[in-house]
């Protein structure tokens, strides 16, 4: 975690583009960097479908920075890295399930090129190291079902975080890369994910997922783990099993593989039944069981540890 003393590296459009692979910097079609959006998926989507191709919007801060399932993404100025590459794919939308799954293993490729070690995705596309959040990826997309299909990915990872009153209102763990790799650059690791990006997109593109399924299962973190995932009004139980050839989580309940899709559910630690939070009334009960909770979860044992009723 970063000190709010340190003076923040601003984004540089030169430094940026200067890093990259000349091969894959031609692919690229526009990169912006602007001190202030809403969001940069959001100024992305302004422009027309057509133009949005291999175009990268980077900025200094988002005023309304989005995550998976509308929650807000905490975006302070000069900080983190926010970035938006939109991509076409003639594919039908049926062909791109797995979509999401290669923006984060192109974002973890490039943490790992950047130096960074232990890291994992938990599905679909949530980047943790030692259980706490680094970043997170939101794909959206437009077209006809047939296509051609518009996608705009964004990915916002936390580099030079600072603990403020606003991050005591993340209702998740999370960490920085600062706190991991005290030398790193925003500049470079935005060189870093466009390069990925750039690079796994046309292949997944021409062959679809296979080609990327042993790097998946080097990451996954939540195979053979034991979790609930709340699924609408649902609440699921068993042991995730991996995913399916269209990107989907399998749920072995012990009585049936359940399949479900990207953006349906929320994963979370299945020791922690939602009953006794609703039984509890002293909030120092509960975070206590969520610290222990977590204890477990880093150690991957899940299983013994029953909340007090």
């Amino acid at each position: 975690m970063s000190t709010a003393s340190e003076t923040p590296e601003l984004l540089d459009r030169t430094l940026i583009l200067n890093g990259m692979n000349c091969a894959i910097r031609d692919r690229l079609s526009t990169l912006r960097i602007e001190p202030s959006l809403d969001s940069t998926n959001s100024e992305l989507q302004r422009i027309a479908p057509e133009e949005q191709h291999a175009t990268a919007i980077l900025a200094e801060h988002q005023a309304r920075g989005r995550g998976r399932r509308g929650r807000n993404w905490h975006s302070p100025h000069g900080r983190n890295l926010y970035l938006s590459l939109g991509w076409r794919f003639e594919q039908a939308l049926s062909a791109l399930g797995c979509l999401p799954l290669v923006v984060a293993l192109s974002v973890a490729k490039a943490l790992s090129r950047a130096g960074l070690k232990g890291h994992w995705v938990k599905w679909p596309n949530d980047i943790l190291i030692n259980g706490r959040k680094l970043c997170g990826c939101l794909v959206e997309i437009q077209g006809d079902a047939q296509g051609p299909i518009h996608a705009v990915l964004g990915v916002g990872i936390n580099v030079h975080m600072t603990a403020t009153d606003e991050t005591n209102k993340i209702d998740q763990p999370w960490t920085d890369l600062t706190s991991h790799l005290p030398a790193c650059s925003r500049n470079g690791l935005a060189t870093l994910v466009l390069e990925e990006l750039m690079t796994q997109l046309p292949l997944f593109s021409s062959h679809g997922f296979a080609v990327f399924r042993d790097a998946w299962e080097q990451v996954d973190g939540l195979r053979g783990k034991s979790v609930h995932i709340e699924s609408g009004n649902h609440l699921l139980h068993g042991t995730v099993a991996g995913i399916d050839e269209h990107g989907a989580l399998m749920l072995d309940n012990g009585r049936e593989v359940l399949i479900l899709h990207s953006g349906e559910v929320s994963v979370k630690i299945d020791c922690i039944w939602a009953w006794y939070f609703l039984r509890m009334k002293n909030n120092q009960m509960v975070f206590s069981i969520l610290k222990k909770a977590n204890q477990a979860w880093l150690s991957g044992n899940t299983t013994h540890i029953i909340p007090p009723c």
